[in-house]
């Protein structure tokens, strides 16, 4: 993910994602910008798990923080996702 340009995904998953109020436009961006490549992301994944349903589970994550950032973005604040 690093190396299509995101700056906020991944995080590691003993860490928070954090993205203060001024960034929420810029990670809602990055977000769309990930959508397009989800295959390929998927694809490099190592799990016991196929590369489809590791887009599906990739697709629903960002679906979900897209809509916890929308909502930030309304009401004038940041994202915090534990």
């Amino acid at each position: 993910m690093r190396s299509l340009g995101a700056r906020f995904l991944p995080v590691p998953a003993d860490r928070n994602l954090e993205v203060e109020a001024d960034q929420v436009l810029g990670f809602l961006r990055e977000i769309a910008l990930l959508r397009a490549p989800l295959g390929l992301i998927a694809f490099g994944t190592k799990h016991p798990r196929t590369a489809e349903e590791h887009r599906e589970q990739i697709q629903l994550r960002l679906r979900i923080i897209e809509e916890a950032a929308l909502r930030a973005l309304g009401i004038g604040g940041g994202v915090l996702i534990r």
